[in-house]
């Protein structure tokens, strides 16, 4: 068979109508987690919320340990959030105090 005959192979174009509610979906998961956040740490800063389908990425610094473990939480309590990306560090400054006499 010639390569003149065979058909074109062109990809499908995109389903926009799909694409157009999961953004809208994603968009307003966020805006729950971030409802949620702000009512249980209303002075939190530095955190960045995506929401890509049904999935939470949390990056950014939080000042205790506490705060990640509460941020963590709010997500998981947002209906729509099966998955949770937690890329928080803490910023917590304090010096740890080494003894050798401990060992």
């Amino acid at each position: 068979m010639d390569s003149a005959d065979q058909p074109e192979i062109v990809p499908a174009p995109a389903p926009t109508h799909f694409a157009a509610g999961e953004a809208a979906f994603g968009h307003d998961l966020n805006r729950r987690i971030l409802a949620c956040l702000r009512e249980r740490i209303p002075d939190l800063k530095g955190i960045h919320v995506a929401a890509f389908g049904n999935t939470a990425v949390l990056r950014g610094e939080v000042r205790t340990i506490e705060e990640k473990r509460v941020c963590v939480e709010c997500c998981r309590r947002v209906p729509g959030v099966m998955k949770i990306v937690n890329d928080l560090t803490v910023a917590d400054h304090s010096p740890i105090h080494f003894d050798p006499k401990d060992d």
